[in-house]
């Protein structure tokens, strides 16, 4: 269906400017607390329009919005559901919400739509539940009970002892965050035919914490519609969005023979986007463990079949914690210090220290020992990229350059090295071009919409043999310019 991203209808708007209004009251850290992001008017009609299809001729249709916020998304569900040929005789919307400020607007909002649906025809019942969803028995119902569910959940890790994560404990592993609870627990209310549609951070798409959520979303719901904002900052309007966003649509119990993906900026290019027909084998959703990948223009990497680990390579992330070494490092060189590295020393290809950057020195001595790793080769990686950069990693060769016979690594690196023997100077050189490369940033991009590069996600890279990297190694050479680099390594992978 086409997207348009100018039709927003006048309840959604209304319902919008009262959740801003109340979340604006909020200091930053209470925001934060709460994870409130509004859904901007735009968004919410794009993601209802879709979310509506195959829910023509059924004459109750039951809505969920189980973190309603303001009612922005049940607004535009109600207006969605109005707009089918043939539109429902009765909707029962439930919207559910944790912050009782936002109530009255709920309450008033609710008015607002019966009155809509009475001009239409269609018979309209609300229900405004105040309370915590996740804790709620709907949430913890094993029989269907819902039609459509459209949601915009909250964002913020929860602890492992907090009752909402030990009620859902079946979807965590590692540290939850709460809106993959909200995702996992929503997908089996749905009857047979029931639509879903989210829109939340990408980080649920890939990695090790999501895995369970994916396994039981995937199990209950088929997917046929995925949309990416690939900006962190532009969809959200004012609120500050720390990762790339997802839209995802799916059925219960309907399977689809195509996914239709789709990548826009923010919102105002929705109406350009471009939209891929791809396979659910494509996308991911049949591979072990069920990382979902967005597909892309580029070659891809689908063609390697090896690893890091395949090549005797190990991935580890910088063991210097800062606050916690606090007491070892200097700004000041000196016997008994070595060089430490942080994740400003590491550009494209290049290695830079000093930089007159404070504590640039670890000493080295029986109690910092255990931080300190071996003079040698290796390549050096930022585990954070920044937020609007084009280019996800950002790594360097070093080839054991700086004097002394150890060297320290803060945490936001990663470091890619040989356990059993040592990196030759043109296999650091080689990977490190590779990792620079656009398929390699274009696979990043793929999985993941944070800022971080986890060291999870490196050691499932696929990689060229080892004697092409030896050779791309040997013709770059040391201190080798990163553009040139770059496009040796692209050349490399369209070969």
């Amino acid at each position: 269906m086409p997207f348009d991203a100018n039709t927003s209808d006048a309840s959604a708007q209304r319902a919008y400017a009262h959740g801003l209004a109340a979340t604006r009251t909020l200091a930053k850290a209470e925001q934060k607390r709460l994870g409130q992001f509004m859904t901007p008017p735009a968004i919410a009609g794009f993601m209802a329009r879709r979310a509506v299809q195959g829910l023509g001729g059924r004459p109750v249709v039951r809505v969920l919005e189980p973190a309603a916020g303001s009612g922005v998304l049940a607004a535009a569900a109600v207006e969605a559901l109005l707009a089918l040929p043939e539109k429902p005789q009765r909707i029962e919307l439930l919207m559910c919400e944790l912050d009782e400020r936002l109530a009255p607007s709920l309450h008033a909002l609710a008015g607002v739509l019966v009155a809509r649906c009475e001009q239409a025809g269609t018979e309209l019942r609300v229900c405004v539940e105040t309370g915590d969803f996740l804790l709620s028995s709907l949430a913890g119902a094993r029989a269907p009970e819902v039609d459509l569910v459209i949601a915009n959940p909250p964002y913020f890790k929860l602890a492992k002892h907090d009752p909402r994560a030990q009620a859902h404990a079946e979807y965590i592993w590692g540290q939850p965050n709460i809106y993959g609870l909200f995702m996992a627990a929503c997908a089996r209310l749905l009857r047979p035919g029931g639509r879903y549609c989210f829109i939340t951070p990408r980080s649920w798409m890939s990695g090790p914490y999501f895995g369970r959520v994916r396994e039981h979303l995937l199990r209950h719901i088929h997917l046929d519609a995925l949309h990416v904002f690939d900006s962190r900052q532009e969809h959200f309007g004012e609120d500050a969005v720390l990762q790339e966003s997802a839209i995802v649509w799916g059925s219960a119990q309907v399977a689809h023979p195509v996914v239709h993906c789709s990548t826009s900026h923010g919102t105002a290019d929705l109406a350009s986007a471009r939209v891929r027909r791809v396979s659910p084998a494509e996308l991911g959703v049949h591979s072990a463990g069920a990382v979902l990948r967005v597909p892309g223009d580029g070659p891809g990497l689908g063609h390697l079949r090896q690893t890091l680990g395949d090549l005797g390579l190990r991935v580890s992330t910088g063991p210097v914690v800062a606050f916690r070494a606090a007491g070892h490092l200097s700004s000041e060189p000196g016997d008994g210090r070595a060089p430490l590295l942080w994740l400003q020393h590491v550009r494209p290809m290049q290695v830079r220290w000093p930089i007159d950057k404070k504590r640039e020195h670890i000493g080295v001595n029986a109690d910092s020992a255990w931080m300190l790793l071996p003079n040698a080769p290796m390549v050096l990686l930022r585990r954070f990229s920044p937020k609007e950069d084009a280019q996800r990693v950002i790594a360097a060769p070093y080839l054991g350059e700086l004097a002394g016979d150890w060297i320290g690594l803060e945490n936001h690196l990663n470091y890619i090295h040989s356990p059993q023997g040592r990196l030759s100077p043109q296999e650091a050189i080689g990977l490190a071009a590779y990792l620079n490369s656009q398929p390699v940033s274009d696979h990043f991009a793929a999985i993941s919409g944070h800022t971080q590069v986890n060291a999870g996600d490196l050691r499932q890279l696929p990689v060229p043999p080892l004697e092409e990297l030896i050779g791309l190694g040997r013709q770059l050479g040391a201190g080798s310019d990163p553009a040139t680099a770059r496009a040796l390594a692209n050349a490399l992978l369209r070969a």
